[in-house]
């Protein structure tokens, strides 16, 4: 085994301008390293036999010199696994499980529209029980499948301090049937 293939160093890749700066083990990151893909992309954190693995942080340089963050949390095998925080570029942020680099398990996500879910994802969407808020105030407590309300549901109307409420059966967000009752006054 040579002397350069274990250890710390700095190691830059000419063909598209990044460089790793971190540890080594037999020619592959591996322990504690940042890597700059040279194409915008910053990874800070846990390696294994040259994939993230472990926990690390996922960054994107902005043109303005400023980085900005995508990911933080758990990785297995180069993908996102276990607990983490993705940073969507139109402001919307999910904290929760992930299996795969898809939302998997429990997790809340909140849209920059204002609209929050909190609930059960599967294979990257809403799916199995849930509460999805909406920015003005109404909200549903339910079922989910695929991303969609789905299943036995309630949705809270609430308009003027009164609330009515709709439960109901839900299919790809539709109502199929349901029954409404009206409240008094919200406390």
């Amino acid at each position: 085994m040579s002397r350069r293939a274990s250890g710390v160093r700095c190691q830059r890749y000419t063909a598209d301008g990044g460089h790793y700066e971190g540890r080594w083990q037999q020619g592959q990151h591996h322990g504690y390293g940042v890597k700059d893909n040279g194409r915008g992309l910053i990874y800070e954190g846990q390696w294994r036999l040259g994939q993230r693995h472990g926990n690390g942080t996922l960054r994107r340089q902005c043109g303005n010199g400023h980085a900005e963050r995508v990911y933080v949390g758990q990785w297995v095998q180069n993908v996102r696994c276990g607990e983490g925080k993705q940073y969507y570029k139109d402001g919307t942020v999910y904290y929760g499980q992930w299996q795969a680099n898809g939302r998997h398990g429990h997790g809340i996500q909140w849209h920059a529209d204002g609209r929050t879910y909190i609930g059960e994802w599967q294979n990257d969407a809403m799916h199995g029980k849930g509460v999805l808020y909406a920015a003005n105030g109404n909200r549903y407590v339910g079922e989910f499948e695929r991303g969609c309300k789905s299943g036995l549901g309630v949705y809270y109307h609430e308009k003027n301090g009164e609330q009515l409420l709709q439960h109901g059966i839900w299919s790809q967000d539709n109502c199929q049937s349901s029954l409404l009752s009206m409240t008094s006054h919200i406390a």
